[in-house]
């Protein structure tokens, strides 16, 4: 991970976070990606606290801790070179904190989930746990013995949100994307980061992958609208969002869109003689939009999948992944 992304996303900390323990953070998380890839031992033993330790899953089940006083000899001895980081969620209070960070190697991808916490008025890394699963070739024929390949496999999803989204509206449905084997980007209106509605004192936020005015309906296969009111709102006014939506209406790609995601699906123009849910009080604002708006967990008509809130889904994200494994309706 470069020294230029990571301070883009750690800045937007600094109006809710002491600069500090900002820089503090982000020099603990560098110290530990940039010392793996030069098996740099004075990075990594400042980046992990001396009785932290690595937890994951072995391939039988069985649980496994590995202190990281193991882990920085052997990243000494191998270096991870090569190796490409991205920071995929940032989220901080108080004295704790987690950075979620993908891993991509020549063999495999990990998932790393970094738990720091100030102590002694340091920040240090305390724990890592880590998911690993071998590298995926989705142009192959077929997928390698034992890797499951699912019914996304090949297929990328854009994602459109601005700040202010539901948190679970993004993260449950992406994780049931990404676990069915598609692509998701996460496009929002400007570069940098998007923050989640949370609770006072709480900042989540995720990068954005790519900004609205460089997204292309053509290369994607889907298209998700999560809710969140601020986020729904802000996208309703603006032009290329509701442009960015009817491509893939006019295309009859599949869109979902949940609670108050249909605020944007409907100025589109995508509601008009469908069925659909959402959120009980946009009810009146798609019924004069030309929608039949029922009061179900969720309702699949057409391209449409369409769901009322985060109550919902379990079975949203099934449905979700069922319609967008189809190709384009009428």
């Amino acid at each position: 991970m470069s020294a230029s992304l990571t301070t883009m996303l750690f800045a937007t900390w600094l109006a809710a976070v002491p600069i500090e323990d900002a820089e503090a953070i982000r020099a603990a998380v560098s110290d530990y990606t940039e010392g793996v890839k030069s098996g740099d031992a004075v990075r990594l033993h400042r980046a992990f606290h001396a009785e932290s330790k690595l937890l994951s899953v072995k391939p039988d089940g069985a649980f496994s801790a590995w202190p990281s006083a193991d882990y920085i000899q052997g990243a000494v001895k191998n270096p991870g070179k090569g190796r490409e980081d991205k920071v995929l969620q940032l989220d901080v209070s108080g004295t704790a904190a987690m950075v979620k960070v993908s891993v991509r190697m020549e063999k495999y991808d990990f998932i790393d989930y970094i738990s720091l916490l100030k102590v002694g008025g340091q920040w240090t890394i305390v724990s890592k746990v880590f998911h690993r699963e071998p590298r995926v070739n989705v142009s192959a024929p077929s997928a390698p013995q034992g890797v499951k390949r699912g019914p996304l496999t090949g297929r990328t999803v854009a994602m459109l949100v601005t700040h202010g989204f539901n948190l679970p509206e993004l993260t449950e449905t992406r994780r049931a994307l990404e676990e069915a084997g598609a692509r998701v980007e996460l496009i929002a209106p400007k570069t940098g980061i998007v923050r989640a509605e949370a609770r006072e004192g709480w900042r989540v936020e995720f990068p954005v992958d790519r900004v609205l005015g460089d997204a292309r309906p053509d290369a994607y296969h889907a298209l998700y609208l999560p809710g969140g009111t601020p986020s729904a709102d802000s996208l309703r006014l603006v032009p290329e969002a509701v442009t960015f939506v009817q491509g893939f209406l006019e295309a009859k790609k599949p869109v979902a869109a949940i609670c108050h995601g249909l605020w944007l699906l409907s100025d589109a123009g995508g509601v008009k003689g469908r069925r659909v849910t959402s959120f009980p009080s946009l009810r009146l604002d798609l019924r004069n939009a030309g929608a039949t708006w029922v009061n179900e967990e969720v309702v699949v008509d057409g391209p449409l999948v369409t769901s009322r809130s985060q109550d919902d889904l379990p079975a949203f994200n099934r449905q979700v992944v069922t319609r967008f494994s189809r190709p384009a309706s009428p």
